[in-house]
């Protein structure tokens, strides 16, 4: 296995920097911290520069915020400027592990994303006709640090990135304990869980889990596989190869100190639908939209709507709502249940 040692200045170089704080400022640039770092954020850049440099450099304090869409979770905002430094490592350790990587895991990825996993999942309910549905039980505040720096440290072998890695990792700890004590997440508190929001957890995630991808890929020998972060699909001819597939998988997981959700193990025909990515895929081709996404919409659109009255929103931010969910509705047979939805 190729390693990866001299690292460290083209992620603190000035212009991976100032790279990184543009991609980070995207669609941000008027709101909050964003706003004060873009105010002034060559001086700014330049500062994160000379800290990293010098090993100065210190994250902040995460903000938390729980959002309950589709499912309720806790969130954490890194401050802008450390944002930026995610962006800049990631810019350096994407291009590196990306070609390891899986065809068939599709989170967080150039060219993947929900649409392309669902559209895989339904190529494979079409060729097998069962399908066993997986969700690893609190995936991100599981994720063991120590295991997570042994994968990174197989691959990247320059200490001044790996101690970047590692205060990254250790700042979220730090931040949970000063705001939260210690009983922010159930279980291991220390040198345990990414926080739902930044960048570098997204990519981290799919680092832990690509053994996991090759174990079940290559050493099982999986023809229909596909993984969405925590959520994964495994196809096979029959139900006793698909469930002693699912076996193995729960065994290997429990090696990196995570656990399948015992109410999200779902062995099933591939013909009656097989859920992945808010879409449900069959055998015979058919897709439609998860009726749970559905209700979402629906709730959503008539608040939107309630404030539009209320002069609480403009008629432009109805119809990016709408035109939103009619984009990704189109990805499923769902003509006439647009027209039902949008009706109402």
């Amino acid at each position: 296995m190729k390693t990866h040692r001299h690292l460290w200045q083209r992620v603190v170089s000035p212009e991976n920097l100032m790279a990184a704080a543009a991609d980070a400022m995207r669609g941000k640039r008027g709101r909050g911290s964003a706003a004060r770092f873009f105010s002034r954020w060559e001086t700014e850049v330049w500062r994160l520069h000379e800290e990293l440099v010098c090993g100065e450099y210190r994250p902040g304090a995460y903000t938390y915020f729980k959002i309950h869409e589709p499912k309720e979770r806790m969130v954490a905002a890194a401050p802008f400027r450390d944002r930026v430094v995610h962006h800049a490592l990631v810019r350096v350790l994407q291009p590196i592990f990306e070609p390891r990587f899986i065809e068939d895991s599709f989170a967080c990825r150039p060219g993947k994303g929900t649409h392309a996993g669902m559209r895989r999942a339904a190529q494979f309910a079409r060729r097998f006709p069962c399908a066993l549905k997986c969700d690893i039980r609190r995936y991100f505040p599981s994720i063991d640090h120590d295991l997570l720096m042994a994968q990174i440290g197989r691959v990247v072998t320059d200490a001044a990135v790996l101690g970047l890695v590692g205060t990254i990792l250790a700042s979220h700890t730090d931040s949970k304990r000063r705001v939260y004590g210690e009983t922010l997440f159930d279980g291991r508190e220390v040198g345990c869980g990414l926080p739902i929001g930044n960048l570098t957890s997204q990519f981290f995630a799919n680092i832990h889990l690509d053994a996991f991808d090759h174990f079940i890929k290559h050493e099982l020998g999986v023809k229909g596989y596909v993984r969405y972060v925590d959520d994964f699909l495994i196809f096979g001819a029959d139900r006793p190869t698909v469930r002693a597939w699912g076996e193995s998988a729960r065994e290997y997981l429990r090696g990196q100190h995570l656990e399948i959700h015992p109410d999200k193990y779902r062995l099933c025909h591939s013909a009656q639908g097989v859920d992945f990515c808010g879409f449900v895929v069959r055998s015979d081709g058919r897709i439609r939209i998860r009726r749970a996404s559905v209700r979402r919409f629906e709730q959503k659109f008539r608040h939107r709507k309630w404030q539009w009255r209320r002069g609480e929103c403009i008629a432009a931010d109805v119809r990016a709502t709408v035109q939103a969910w009619v984009g990704h509705a189109k990805h499923a047979q769902s003509w006439r249940l647009r027209r039902e939805v949008l009706a109402a």
